[in-house]
């Protein structure tokens, strides 16, 4: 989702007992799972004529084809079906880039053949005149133009709807509980089919996470979501969350269909579909906006065929057996404890111990953090009081572990660097998983391994073969750093503006002035500037490591004030006031008037912005910024793989928001990596973007919106 959003777990599912311990059941007998949900109020969420045939396209969809099959369809008339392509059905790199040439043989031939009929061509072959068939003998050739760019293929998702009722059978009674308290529809609790096919570790390529996919920014309204807890990832403080947000919309839209889509496309976007068009169909049929695309568009009828088939499911998969609610034991730790310790002492793998606790992020489990002082463990439950009371006697810390970075200047070697942490070489290669060389650059910020972190050894060992020399003057050598150009993220940039000449459009893109511009995919949207030249396309680095930070996230000083230290950074992709405020402690406006910020004005990226530091200093400020950025490439690189690389030519009209979102799909942050000396804010018509193709790296396939990647 673009749009979502913390935190309250409801009295009625708890009860308290003995100091600190609770037990709680999640859903009625192991029988009752098995049944199928109970129907809502019919007039909950209206099937509108307008849009039934997408409900039973998305019903078919969901029922009637694999992930071996591809439906070629009109993205506008999903009633419009031209045909079908065999798909390999396989989870690899090898299937999925055999799967997109097929697709893109498929759409380029009906292409041709919508392109001849819009020429007015008599059908001549089998397949034209099938396709004609499809329109009608006075179709004129207007729509058969507009057919053409409308060509799209839908994967079937049959498999894995299926496994996603299977499991929702663990989580849909306790679902139904939560929605019921807020007075909500209980029908409502059959969204994560769409959202995220009951899966709890789900991860979309633009952050959402957990079963309701929240974003960052509208999750962090209710929930905890930090580098050490995420409760987007725990279910049932996740669903308290969506019946908030559910219920809010509902509030300002007054009708369901609106508040389903605006779960999707935002609250305020759906306020001006409404106060343009007035109701869903009209809405449907005919609002128009930059991110209102097909995700959007179809989300309602999405949501009303996976009700239907959830609801109905021995009817399309026979007699299946759903999983049956789990009941736990749940804990609040006193202090900061060691997950490994802790697994051991009661007798758990750490494997289990986080299938337990979702919201406990992989740090903890690596031994780089802490499980939190106060987190509310969840354990089997048939430990008793007695026993985790024991168990965690004496594992008990004050503080929280740090977490380090080093910024690579000009002359470091990661020799050096090592030494200066005081961390083995082959750790801190591991650590930031560096070349065989362990090459750095300059810019990267490198994380420092901290004591008791699990490195893994049999990788471990294989890097201290490939780094082996006959003294350390030469691992010196090998380990030198490579000069490289600072990126966009660390310079001024210039404004963005029509150029007349060739001549006047290099001169601009030589400025050195700040442009507008917000700091995240989701709200930027500057119109890149029309420039007559073309560039070459830039080369990939040959040694670029996408999980290393290469963002300058140091603070740099500027004075001592009367109550605070002046500092100064400047602003990465995703960050906002906000987030610096947080990081700090103090209201955002603070900032906004040390800058001289109008409210509202967004930040753009590369821009200086001067903050009031604490008398500690930036240590504080710095750690946070660290964790936040390496969350998100712990998060993103855990679930999808870079798989290759295309070419993307820039067109008139395009912003860093569609490029993004739409037509790349992948995050600004990671299309930097890919272009590191390209200036983002000065991109003009015919310029070659460099960017990853990028697959999931497990079974559930999640796009930009976070729902199922219908498109892999």
């Amino acid at each position: 989702m673009l749009f979502l959003t913390r935190r309250v777990f409801g009295t009625c599912m708890i009860c308290l007992f003995s100091a600190g311990l609770l037990f709680i059941t999640f859903g009625p007998a192991a029988t009752a799972a098995t049944r199928a949900p109970s129907v809502s109020a019919p007039d909950d969420f209206p099937v509108y004529p307008v849009i039934k045939p997408n409900v039973d396209f998305w019903i078919d969809i969901f029922t009637k084809y694999s992930r071996g099959e591809g439906v070629v369809h009109d993205a506008r008339d999903l009633s419009r079906i031209y045909g079908t392509v065999k798909l390999n059905p396989e989870n690899t790199r090898k299937a999925a880039k055999q799967n997109r040439k097929v697709k893109k043989k498929a759409i380029k031939n009906y292409k041709a053949v919508l392109t001849k009929l819009a020429a007015g061509k008599a059908p001549a072959t089998a397949k034209e005149k099938k396709v004609a068939a499809l329109f009608g003998a006075n179709t004129t050739p207007s729509v058969f133009k507009r057919a053409s760019r409308n060509l799209r293929i839908q994967t079937g998702l049959k498999q894995h709807f299926m496994e996603g009722v299977i499991r929702s059978g663990a989580l849909v009674p306790e679902f139904k509980k939560i929605f019921k308290s807020y007075g909500l529809p209980e029908d409502l609790v059959y969204l994560p089919c769409v959202e995220s096919s009951f899966n709890v570790a789900a991860y979309s390529k633009f952050g959402a996470a957990g079963v309701w996919q929240f974003t960052r920014s509208t999750g962090r309204l209710y929930m905890e979501i930090g580098y050490v807890v995420d409760e987007r990832r725990d279910p049932f403080i996740a669903t308290h969350s969506a019946a908030k947000l559910l219920k809010r919309n509902y509030g300002e839209l007054k009708d369901w269909s609106l508040a389903l889509t605006a779960y999707n496309h935002g609250l305020n976007g759906m306020r001006r579909a409404k106060k343009q068009h007035k109701a869903y169909p009209k809405i449907y049929t005919s609002y128009r906006s930059r991110s209102f695309k097909f995700a959007s568009r179809n989300f309602y009828s999405e949501f009303l065929a996976a009700r239907q088939v959830a609801k109905n499911y021995t009817r399309y998969f026979g007699d299946i057996r759903l999983d049956r609610p789990v009941s736990y034991t749940r804990f609040k730790v006193a202090g900061y404890v060691p997950a490994s310790q802790l697994a051991q002492n009661l007798g758990l793998s750490l494997a289990e111990l986080h299938k337990l606790n979702p919201a406990l992020r992989k740090p903890v489990f690596d031994g780089r953090k802490y499980i939190p002082k106060g987190y509310e463990l969840r354990l089997p439950k048939g430990f008793t009081h007695e026993r985790i009371t024991l168990a965690t006697a004496g594992l008990y810390y004050d503080k929280q572990k740090p977490s380090k970075f080093h910024r690579v200047s000009k002359g470091d070697t990661a020799g050096a660097i090592a030494r200066t942490h005081r961390v083995s070489l082959n750790d801190l290669i591991m650590a930031n998983g560096l070349s065989r060389r362990a090459t750095i650059y300059v810019g990267q910020t490198l994380r420092i391994p901290v004591a008791g972190e699990a490195i893994p050894k049999k990788t471990k060992q294989a890097i201290s073969q490939e780094h082996k020399s006959p003294t350390p003057k030469k691992t010196e050598e090998a380990a030198a750093v490579m000069v490289a150009s600072a990126t966009p993220e660390t310079q001024p940039l210039p404004p963005v503006k029509k150029a007349k000449t060739k001549k006047t459009a290099r001169q601009k893109e030589t400025q050195k002035k700040p442009v507008p511009e917000k700091a995240a995919p989701q709200a930027t949207k500057p119109e890149i500037a029309v420039a007559p030249a073309a560039t070459k396309p830039p080369e990939v680095p040959a040694d670029v490591n996408l999980q290393v930070v290469t963002s300058d996230l140091k603070v740099r000083k500027l004075g001592e004030k009367k109550s605070y230290i002046l500092g100064e950074i400047h602003v990465v992709p995703g960050e906002t006031l906000g987030h610096y405020a947080d990081w700090l402690g103090i209201p955002t406006q603070k900032i906004r008037t040390l800058n001289r910020l109008a409210y509202g004005k967004p930040i753009s990226i590369g821009q200086a912005i001067k903050l009031p530091l604490p008398g500690a200093g930036s240590t504080g400020f710095e750690e946070k910024r660290f964790e936040y950025h390496q969350e998100i490439l712990e998060d993103f690189f855990d679930s999808y793989d870079v798989v290759g690389t295309d070419t993307y030519e820039v067109k008139s009209g395009d912003t860093l928001w569609t490029l993004c979102a739409n037509e790349l799909e992948i995050p600004l942050w990671l299309l930097q990596k890919f272009n590191p000396t390209i200036n983002f804010n000065a991109l003009h018509p015919r310029q070659q973007l460099v960017y990853p193709l990028v697959n999931p790296n497990g079974v559930f396939p999640l796009d930009h919106d976070g729902n199922l990647d219908f498109r892999i």
